[in-house]
């Protein structure tokens, strides 16, 4: 397990770079708005951690197409546990900005994983194959 924590966090920082990189090209080389080349960058992103995560953090051999509904599921829920940590935390420290924001993607992060171990990427039966 801590095989694959590792890989996801790997794959999770790359994801960042490669997101943020997409955003500032669109930005400064094409000329997008904000909004428009956030969208794109957060796309990319998505697709990129899919690919990694299924083939490299989890060594998912299953078809593709369902892991990815799955996946995207388990962002979405990811995502929507996060919102509900920042704000609760933002109620109990309204002065605070880092504190929330840090306990919100720990939060985010630690449901993504096991979403993505257990559900999205879910070992395929009978394959015989070892997880880390």
């Amino acid at each position: 397990m801590f095989g694959s924590m590792t890989r996801f966090a790997l794959v999770g920082g790359s994801n960042t770079l490669v997101g943020f990189a997409v955003i500032l090209l669109g930005i400064k080389l094409l000329g997008m708005n904000d909004f428009a080349a956030n969208a794109i960058g957060y796309l990319i992103g998505f697709a990129w951690s899919f690919g990694l995560n299924r083939r490299w953090t989890f060594r998912h051999s299953g078809a593709p197409t369902s892991a990815l509904g799955r996946y995207a599921l388990v962002c979405a829920v990811s995502y929507a546990l996060n919102i509900v940590v920042l704000m609760e935390m933002r109620s109990a420290l309204p002065t605070a900005h880092i504190v929330p924001q840090l306990g919100s993607g720990v939060t985010y992060s630690v449901a993504a994983y096991f979403g993505s171990r257990y559900f999205a990427f879910r070992p395929q039966t009978g394959s015989g194959v070892a997880r880390t």
